[in-house]
């Protein structure tokens, strides 16, 4: 796994991203508590275990958690565990994810959407490097090391009471910044290829792809970012019959990336029809971008968009866009 996570396996020439490896390859062999920034899908997770397995910790427990996957009142039994009979339907005791991390690291994805009551537990394990299952007064210590991730601006959380200051500055002690892939594009054909030969190799299949699509993929904006792009390989390794992916071969996003492409290279003006195209296209990779951005949960991506959910579960008919393929 130290290997397979090494700092030469992660792909990505641009100044940007080499910037994050530099960050990474000076505190990996620290202790210290790392916060990830950054969109869905630019490879938080790929980054955090990275900093575990090149630290001193890479023989001890690796153990993430989707904090806005678990329901509130689960999380606090996920994160600390629980002794038997703390609560009615408490049958045995369970031990948490900090105390499997024990000598190890632990990783809490979406740290932003731990509840405010939670919050305070949390800042003691930073700063007490102890805790106690729920329903116990046990002190158990933790001798973890706390990776944490958000897709979220956490200050402005903490400006409108949705997230602790002082949890924040405990957390915020490296902070490293992932680039989208829209401000990376010179590592494109690099994940590309990377990804092709991966699902060639995975599907025992030879396909490659022609220089105009390649282009394309080039120019596209890719709202979920480098998990848009493996999936968008994976599913055309799947589907094509031919031994080389062309333009016409590409989903309905690339394709009217590509459309956009053309329109602005040909001419120096829009047809008049063309204006309501170019709104739809940018309404549909908007919607994509905060569905991903918010793990899918419709509601926040609603809340984030200015729109109800009513609204949104039309547009997402409307545009065709299947939840499915983009996880």
């Amino acid at each position: 796994m130290k290997e397979r996570y090494s700092l030469p396996n992660i792909i990505g020439e641009s100044e940007k991203f080499q910037s994050v490896l530099k960050a990474v390859m000076k505190v990996a062999g620290t202790d210290t508590t790392v916060l990830l920034l950054g969109e869905s899908g630019t490879g938080k997770e790929l980054i955090a275990r990275t900093l575990h397995y090149q630290s001193h910790r890479a023989k001890g427990p690796y153990v993430a958690v989707n904090c806005a996957a678990l329901p509130d009142n689960l999380l606090e039994v996920e994160l600390f565990g629980v002794e038997k009979g703390a609560f009615t339907g408490a049958t045995t005791s369970r031990t948490g994810r900090f105390e499997l991390a024990g000598r190890g690291s632990i990783f809490l994805d979406e740290i932003g959407e731990i509840p405010l009551g939670l919050q305070a537990k949390l800042l003691r394990v930073l700063q007490e490097r102890t805790f106690e299952r729920v329903g116990s007064s046990r002190s158990i210590k933790a001798d973890v090391r706390v990776i944490s991730a958000t897709n979220k601006n956490l200050l402005e959380e903490v400006k409108q009471g949705n997230f602790r200051e002082d949890l924040y500055w405990r957390l915020n002690v490296v902070p490293i910044v992932l680039p989208s892939l829209r401000e990376r594009k010179r590592d494109v054909p690099l994940l590309l290829n990377y990804y092709l030969d991966k699902f060639n190799k995975t599907y025992n299949k030879r396909v490659r792809i022609s220089g105009d699509a390649l282009s394309i993929f080039s120019e596209y904006s890719w709202p979920g970012n480098v998990r848009e792009l493996a999936n968008t390989v994976e599913r055309l390794v799947i589907m094509t019959e031919k031994d080389m992916i062309a333009p016409e071969d590409l989903p309905f996003n690339l394709a009217s990336a590509d459309t956009r492409i053309s329109t602005k290279k040909n001419s120096c003006f829009y047809e008049e029809h063309t204006l309501g195209h170019e709104v739809q296209n940018l309404e549909r990779e908007r919607i994509i971008r905060a569905l991903m951005e918010h793990n899918y949960i419709q509601h926040r991506a609603a809340r984030a968009l200015g729109i109800t959910p009513r609204q949104l579960g039309y547009r997402i008919k409307k545009y065709g866009i299947e939840l499915q393929n983009l996880k």
